[in-house]
């Protein structure tokens, strides 16, 4: 897995900035980027902003491989 997170939040520290990164991932994921999203148009009847998950790093390219499930991720999943 590539540490392009860490390499861009160390450039944007010195903006007082850092990449969003999701809080409340499973074991079983990697950190994937929180892609944030505007609305284009508000008013009633019209859809509103989605947010997105990065499943490749947008730095790199790399695609987030999913975490290999452990026994004890899988037990915590069942109790």
């Amino acid at each position: 897995m590539c540490d392009c997170i860490a390499k861009v939040n160390a450039l944007l520290a010195e903006h007082n900035t850092m990449l969003l990164e999701p809080i409340f991932v499973s074991p079983d994921m990697p950190t994937r980027l929180f892609v944030e999203t505007v609305q284009i148009k508000s008013g009633r009847g019209l859809k509103k902003a989605c947010s997105m998950f990065a499943s490749f790093c947008p730095f790199c390219g790399e695609k987030y491989e999913a975490k290999a499930r452990t026994p004890e991720a899988h037990s915590r999943e069942e109790g």
